[in-house]
């Protein structure tokens, strides 16, 4: 049985739409409400106050623009001795593929160079057409893709990883951030900054304004957009973003299920074995994890340390805890702490992507400690494992859908 939470009624009627963690439709306010909230589950619909698409569009332009000289200019820089080395931001894929580690390459060169070109220059075209009153037929498929990217385009969580390569390196030999990655640094910045100005249910309203629909009939939303339909079209194209309409995602559970399995048994090499060799004291050096931040306390990184034991080992642990009970929820049909299951699945799925720092640092620091015999930097096995943690997490995050917690629930009654 599929259940959908009964529509729900507010004065002032400035749409309708549908919460996508309980299901709940509900009509939301025309006014200028700061932030809207799901009246079933509390789960946060909107956020208005300082959102506009013009700012998020100057964002996102200024972001994709920069990832040009950001990847086309020297990024970092050592030298030591009269010997230098300098690196390119994809130098570090590029690296990691001649060490033997082709997977961990892949993946870095995605997250750090192509998914952040392609996000922000969809994003830039969707609000310029915006900005400019254009909308073409493509515009809701575009924006759509641009939305589904958010996670995996990684230059935030590569600024955090520069910053950590940045101190550690500096701490061995004289380092200099190169004119990419300043650009680097400063596309980070504007890329935090589009993030905070996008209202992505103002985008999609001026993408395509949602046809009225009648409250008391069956509904279902689509899980991309959340546009309101008739669930008599189920299976049939979404007419804003082109998603297949369906009341739920099908086999999410066992897909979650299997991407959180696999993530528990590579999280013990991920944390045993060493994570990557660093140059500590002019002496080539492996760590752990674990190992790691105990190097970082021993320096007196007191901050630091706690950063990188929270993104390298609490996080995933707590991801994998947290989705191995909303899996056991639904499959137990539990009608306990919904509200609280609800808030833990987004907490998951926010800070699930900032796990993947640490092979960052790895990515960004070897290209340019390549010395000699004695000095040199390289990843080793915990890191493809580490890697694959934090993607089947996400991935796990992803194919599940938070509203069979409710639906689950309501079978049970």
């Amino acid at each position: 049985m599929t259940f959908t939470a009964p529509a729900i009624p507010s004065h002032g009627v400035g749409g309708t739409t549908a919460c996508p963690h309980c299901a709940s439709i509900q009509t939301t306010p025309a006014g200028q409400a700061s932030v809207l909230a799901c009246r079933n589950c509390g789960a946060e619909l909107e956020r208005r106050a300082g959102r506009t698409i013009d700012a998020a569009f100057a964002a996102a332009s200024g972001t994709f623009l920069l990832l040009f000289p950001a990847n086309g200019l020297v990024f970092l820089q050592t030298a030591i001795v009269g010997t230098t080395r300098h690196s390119y931001l994809a130098s570090g894929a590029f690296e990691l593929w001649r060490e033997g580690w082709p997977a961990l390459a892949i993946l870095v060169l995605l997250v750090l160079v192509v998914l952040p070109f392609v996000r922000f220059g969809l994003l830039s075209l969707v609000l310029g057409c915006l900005c400019l009153d254009l909308r073409p037929a493509w515009l809701g498929m575009a924006f759509r893709v641009a939305d589904a990217l958010q996670v995996w385009a990684m230059v935030d969580v590569g600024l955090l990883a520069l910053w950590i390569a940045f101190t550690r390196l500096s701490a061995t030999v004289p380092t200099t951030l190169g004119p990419g990655g300043l650009c680097f640094v400063a596309a980070a910045i504007l890329a935090l900054l589009t993030r905070a100005t996008l209202n992505k249910a103002a985008v999609w309203r001026a993408v395509s304004s949602p046809p009225p629909v009648d409250l008391g009939a069956p509904l279902l939303a689509c899980e991309a957009c959340r546009l309101v339909a008739p669930s008599s079209r189920a299976a049939e194209p979404c007419p804003r973003c082109q998603t297949t309409l369906r009341p739920r995602l099908s086999g999410g559970v066992r897909r979650a299920a299997a991407f959180t399995a696999a993530g528990v048994i590579l999280y013990a090499p991920a944390n045993l074995f060493p994570m990557a060799t660093v140059p500590i004291g002019l002496e080539a050096s492996r760590y752990t994890v674990l190992e790691g931040v105990k190097d970082l306390f021993a320096a007196r990184l007191y901050g630091l340390g706690l950063l990188v034991f929270s993104a390298s080992f609490a996080i995933p642990l707590v991801k994998l805890l947290g989705m191995s009970w909303l899996i056991g929820s639904v499959a137990a049909h539990s009608r306990r702490w919904l509200i609280l299951k609800t808030r833990l699945y987004a907490v998951v799925e926010e800070i699930g992507r900032w796990s993947m720092v640490d092979p960052l640092v790895i990515a960004l620091f070897v290209p340019v400690i390549q010395f000699n015999a004695k000095l040199y930097g390289r990843a080793e096995p915990a890191a493809t494992a580490f890697a694959g943690v934090v993607v089947l997490t996400m991935l796990g995050t992803q194919v599940f859908d938070p509203r069979l917690l409710w639906d689950a629930a309501q079978d049970r009654s």
